[in-house]
């Protein structure tokens, strides 16, 4: 009995790899195309195969280092014999054999490939793609990955990014703020200044009164104008006050989403409190 669960555990990875979808890309026929080139071709197209499809894909350099040293034959993709040596060198379950050709418009190139089962012997030919700069192969490459292997597994892609959080803003002094502190300072200045003019001028005419001289109306309306300036002052100083108080108990900021432009695609998103 211990035998048998240990020989089913030691099954279990082997069971698991056999679903995972190794693909290699093969350089085959390549027409005015120097070696660099295609490795670097053939790499961006295992990276693109990676990055849209769930598999497993090499290509490049590695592939090339695997390789025979004198090259496939021309025939390899036809041979079985040959495709099973190279399955067996890249460790693939699927080869994608491709065909490289500089069309010689300003560096365009064609890229047909042979997508090839080495174990259920199967092949299919699949849609060309044109490629008019290098600086395309990638995207171009990207977009043909479900035509070059359809039974493949599309890779999920993640959640779109509409945002960020913003940072929590403790209290401060905004501007506001300081325009109203600076006139509740001013306003306190006046109206301290107005206050003791005022108080001044009324002494004067009290101490008049005892030598029978008495104070004049303009004298009068003077010193009520200035008292009534004193206390306009008094109440900007009192409302500024108040005002910067709550400027500044209400400056404090919560986090909040802030919604941002996406790549492809917008979102727009609604906060509100009550």
């Amino acid at each position: 009995m211990r035998s048998l669960v240990l020989a089913a555990v030691l099954l279990l990875p082997r069971l698991g790899s056999a679903d995972e979808v190794k693909v290699a890309v093969i350089p085959g026929i390549v027409v005015n195309i120097d070696a660099a080139r295609v490795d670097a071709l053939t790499q961006e197209l295992a990276e693109a195969l990676h990055t849209e499809l769930e598999v497993d894909a090499t290509g490049g350099v590695e592939v090339r280092r695997r390789l025979p040293r004198e090259g496939l034959p021309p025939d390899c993709v036809a041979n079985q014999a040959c495709i099973t040596d190279v399955a067996h060198r890249l460790d693939a379950n699927q080869l994608l054999f491709v065909v490289m050709i500089d069309t010689g418009t300003g560096g365009a190139i064609q890229v047909d490939s042979t997508w090839i089962d080495p174990v259920a012997h199967r092949s299919a030919s699949r849609p060309a793609i044109d490629i008019a700069t290098i600086a395309d192969a990638r995207a171009r490459f990207a977009a043909a990955a479900v035509q070059l292997l359809p039974d493949a597994k599309v890779r999920p892609k993640p959640a779109p990014h509409i945002g960020r959080m913003s940072d929590e803003i403790p209290r401060h002094f905004t501007l506001p703020a300081y325009v109203t502190a600076g006139a509740a300072v001013a306003g306190l200045g006046v109206g301290v200044t107005l206050g003791l003019t005022t108080r001044s001028r009324y002494q004067d005419c009290e101490h008049q009164v005892p030598m029978g001289i008495a104070c004049s109306t303009n004298r009068k309306d003077s010193i009520r104008r200035l008292a009534l300036l004193a206390d306009a002052s008094w109440a900007v100083a009192i409302g500024a006050t108040i005002a910067t108080a709550v400027l500044y108990s209400s400056s404090a900021e919560k986090p909040r989403l802030i919604v941002e432009p996406t790549p492809g695609g917008a979102a727009v998103t609604a906060v509100g409190s009550f």
